[in-house]
Order: C-alpha cells, then sequence, then structure tokens
C-alpha cells in the first residue's frame, strides 16, 4: 500500500474513531450519569458481581482469533468462515457454562437474586458471538465510520430503554437489560450493513494456524480479563455492594476516557502497521509520532479530570457518590500510561511475536499478586493503590520487550512522553489545590478549575511550542472545517 494512501486510511480511522468516542462514548456516560441518580450503589455493585463472569468468558469467545485476522495480509472467505463457526461454538459453550454456575455464583455472594440476573445477563455472550467476525471485517477494512454510526445508535437504544426502565422501579434489571439491548442493536446493524454470510464448512487446518498466534493472546486476555475482574471479587465478598458499586463507578468513569484513547490507539493502528509490520524504520517513526500525540492527549485529560474529581462528581453524580472520588483519582493516575500498554502490545502483535506478549503479561501479574494479597488484608485503598503500580511497571516490562523488535528502547519511549507528565502535572496540581481554598459551589467550583486548568495547560502548549499540541490543532482545524463538515455530511 502507497504512503499516501496508507496516511489518508489512518486520518479517516481516527477522525471517525474520534467521533465514535464523542458520540458513542458520551452518550454512554449521559445515560450512565442519569442512572447514576436514579439508582442506588448497591445496585451498580450488584451487576458489577455479575459483569466479572460474562468478561471473562467473552474474552474466552474471541480467543485472540479476531487479532489473528486482522494481523493475516490475506483472508479468505473460508478464514472468517472457519472462525464465525469456533466463535458460535465457543459462545454457545461459555454460556452452558456460566447458565449451570449461576447458582454456585449466587451463594458465594450471598446473593439468591443473582442466580437469574446471571442466567440473563449472560445472553449477550451469544450474542457477541455472532458478531465478532462482522465486525473484525469491518475493522479490518479500517471502515470505523460503519462502526461508529452502529455504536452510536446502539448505545442510544439501550440507554433510552434503560431509563424507561429505571424511571419504572426495574433497579438493576435496567442496567442488564441496557447491556443486552446495545449488543443487540449493534449485531442488528452489522449483519444489515455488512452482506459476509458464513458457508457451512469448517477448515481444522486453518483454525489450527490463526490459533497457532491467537492462543498466546487468549491466555494473556483470560489471564488480564480474571485479574482485572478479580478486583470486584475481593471487593463484593470482603466487603459489600455498595463499597463495590462505588469502586466499579469510580473504575468506569476513569476507564472511560482512557479506553476511549486506547481503542482508538489500537483499534486503527493495529491494521495499519500490520500493512508496514516489515519495515522497522518506517514502523518506529509512525510509532514514535502516535506516542507523541497520544500521550499527550491521555495525560491531558486524565491529570485533569484527577484534579477536578470531586466537584465533577458532586455535579454530575450527587453527594451519595463522594466516597468513590478517591477511587477515580487514583485509578485515572493508573489508566494515563495506558496508550504506552496498546502500543507495545501491538508492536510485539505486528512482528508476529505474541509469545512475548504473553511473557510480559504473565511478568505483570505475578508482580501484582502481593498486591491483592495485601488489598485483602489491609483494604480497598491499598488494593487501589496497587493498580497504579501495576500499569507504570507494566508500562516498563512492556517497553523492555516490544522495544527490542524496533529499536525503540524504554528510554526513548520515556523521553518521547515525559514532558507531557511534567506539563500537565503542574496544571492540575494548581486546580486540586485551589479546591481547598475557594469556598464556593461544587458547580461554579469545577467551571473554575477546569477553565483554569485549560488556560494554563494551552498556553504552556504555545509557549513550549509542543508538537503534539501543534499537530492536534492542525488536524482539527483541517479536518472539523464547515466545508469538510458539510462534504462529510453529504456522503453519509
Amino acid at each position: 500500500m502507497g504512503t499516501s494512501n496508507l496516511k489518508r486510511k489512518a486520518a479517516s480511522g481516527f477522525f471517525w474513531s474520534m467521533l465514535e468516542g464523542v458520540f458513542s462514548q458520551g452518550l454512554g456516560m449521559i445515560f450512565g450519569i442519569i442512572l447514576a441518580r436514579m439508582l442506588s450503589p448497591n445496585e451498580f455493585g450488584v451487576l458489577g458481581m455479575i459483569t466479572i463472569f460474562i468478561s471473562i468468558a467473552q474474552v474466552f469467545v474471541d480467543s485472540g482469533l479476531s487479532q489473528a485476522l486482522i494481523r493475516k495480509q490475506n483472508c479468505t472467505h473460508h478464514d472468517y468462515t472457519t472462525i464465525f463457526w469456533a466463535n458460535i461454538f465457543l459462545g454457545g459453550l461459555s454460556y452452558i457454562i456460566i447458565w449451570a454456575a449461576a447458582p454456585y455464583i449466587s451463594d458465594f455472594f450471598d446473593k439468591p437474586e443473582l442466580t437469574q440476573l446471571t442466567r440473563i445477563a449472560s445472553i449477550v455472550i451469544i450474542i457477541g458471538s455472532f458478531t465478532l467476525i462482522q465486525q473484525t471485517i469491518l475493522v479490518k477494512n479500517v471502515d470505523f465510520k460503519t462502526l461508529t454510526k452502529i455504536s452510536t445508535v446502539g448505545t442510544f437504544v439501550s440507554g433510552a430503554v434503560s431509563l424507561v426502565l429505571a424511571f419504572y422501579g426495574f433497579g438493576v434489571w435496567s442496567l442488564v437489560w441496557r447491556t443486552i439491548i446495545n449488543q443487540a442493536v449493534r449485531s442488528l446493524m452489522m449483519w444489515q450493513h455488512n452482506k459476509w454470510s458464513p458457508q457451512l464448512s469448517f477448515d481444522r487446518k486453518i483454525f489450527l494456524e490463526l490459533f497457532s498466534f491467537g492462543s498466546n493472546i487468549l491466555i494473556i486476555s483470560i489471564i488480564a480479563s480474571i485479574l482485572k475482574n478479580f478486583y470486584n471479587l475481593i471487593i463484593g465478598k470482603n466487603y459489600s455492594a455498595t463499597i463495590l458499586g462505588y469502586y466499579t463507578n469510580a473504575e468506569q468513569y476513569s476507564t472511560l476516557p482512557s479506553s476511549t484513547i486506547s481503542n482508538i490507539t489500537n483499534k486503527v493502528t493495529f491494521p495499519i502497521l500490520s500493512e508496514i509490520q516489515d519495515d522497522n524504520i518506517r514502523l518506529k517513526n509512525t510509532i514514535r509520532k502516535l506516542t507523541k500525540t497520544i500521550m499527550y492527549v491521555s495525560f491531558f485529560i486524565m491529570f485533569g479530570l484527577a484534579a477536578v474529581a470531586k466537584p465533577l462528581f458532586f455535579v454530575l453524580f450527587g453527594e451519595k457518590w463522594l466516597p468513590a472520588v478517591p477511587f477515580f483519582q487514583t485509578l485515572c493516575l493508573a489508566y494515563s500510561i495506558t496508550p504506552m500498554h496498546i502500543i507495545n502490545h501491538n508492536i510485539m502483535k505486528v512482528k508476529g511475536r505474541s509469545d512475548l506478549f504473553l511473557k510480559t503479561e504473565l511478568i505483570k501479574y505475578l508482580l501484582f499478586i502481593p498486591f491483592l494479597y495485601l488489598g485483602i488484608v489491609y483494604g480497598i485503598n491499598v488494593l487501589v493503590a496497587g493498580i497504579v503500580i501495576l500499569y507504570w511497571i507494566g508500562f516498563v516490562i512492556n517497553a523492555m520487550f516490544s522495544g527490542k523488535l524496533i529499536n525503540y528502547s524504554i528510554s526513548g519511549q520515556f523521553l518521547d512522553f515525559s514532558p507531557m507528565i511534567l506539563l500537565f502535572a503542574m496544571p492540575a496540581s494548581l486546580v486540586y489545590f485551589m479546591g481547598w481554598f475557594l469556598e464556593i459551589g461544587n458547580f461554579s467550583l469545577l467551571v473554575i478549575q477546569s477553565s483554569v486548568y485549560l488556560a494554563i495547560s494551552v498556553i504552556l502548549s504555545v509557549i513550549l511550542k509542543v508538537t503534539a499540541y501543534l499537530e492536534i490543532k492542525e488536524i482539527l482545524h483541517n479536518k472539523l472545517t464547515f466545508n469538510n463538515f458539510v462534504k462529510t455530511i453529504n456522503k453519509s
């Protein structure tokens, strides 16, 4: 593929992925805020108990096979068909296992209502297994315009229904049906848009070929999912559904911006980088530019959110959610480095070294086991602090191995993004301490803190002539002009 065509696909992918973040994630956040005001932390905690097992099952259904398909440069209809039936089989098997395990899950948390909740909520596993190939084809074609439309519609429909259910007193069921409807709407729209259909065949050789790459990613993803959800398991078992509700909401809204940035990074860069996987010099130069720009955005958003967290939670969720603020602030610091994990993972994957991917993840999680133990013994605050250490040490471990593949060392990566830490740490600290001294209403405080943070960040970026800021400014100026907006609408 030519350089100009590659740049065009990358620019289009980033643009539509950013729009998905604005529309779909933005809508999801709005519906989530309204639901948080209508429901109690306890109900969110109950959903968190169910999510533990569904998340692990969804990883098992994918089995890293979608990543293997995206990486493979010339996929055939037989490739897609084989993985489609593999997904269906794994989805059905996962649902049966969770359906049978539901009473034991209920007994473990001592909540009888979890049996039925778990069995109904797990339907998303079946629906998702029918959609993985459709989604993979769109990602492989860098068709994020279609994915954005589908994601936005699914979020809106499911969010609107959940609000109606919450209003009529369905409680935690409104959260369960929100997840199911969202997945169902997305699945229907993908099948309607993508005319691909499977054959009644299964090629064992193709499956083993793709699974040889995907198996390492499967092991990594399952371990990551188990460990991530193990926090919920520990909190739900050792504390209460209310404390788990505080944590899950803090985790959800601290993850939202970082996961949006990371998803854009992963969805767009992986298929693009896969096309230049054999050119190390080009790979390194491309990734260095991505690192500077993406980490500028990540630190700006995550440090800023941590600084204004208290008035933000008060204004958006109400006073009853203030105990979640310390969790939210700590997790923002942890997740600010997440995009670097994605970048280093993609280096390993495009170079075909999923074995290194597995090795680095195992090392990270083995190092985190002591913090899990300390969290159980000394409390949830120690557990959450351990997450920060895990994510930052995790970056070092990832970079240690992936950097050797394209000669992009730990020190090189750190030097590329460390100026962003200093750039945003100063205004974030200033804004945070402003909250201690300004005795005004929470809404006014939020407006003042946000305005000061934004102003100082922009002024420093201009004075220091930060390359990432100038590039983002140029991208927004070129892409978001009125004429380009009209062209985009007309083509839609």
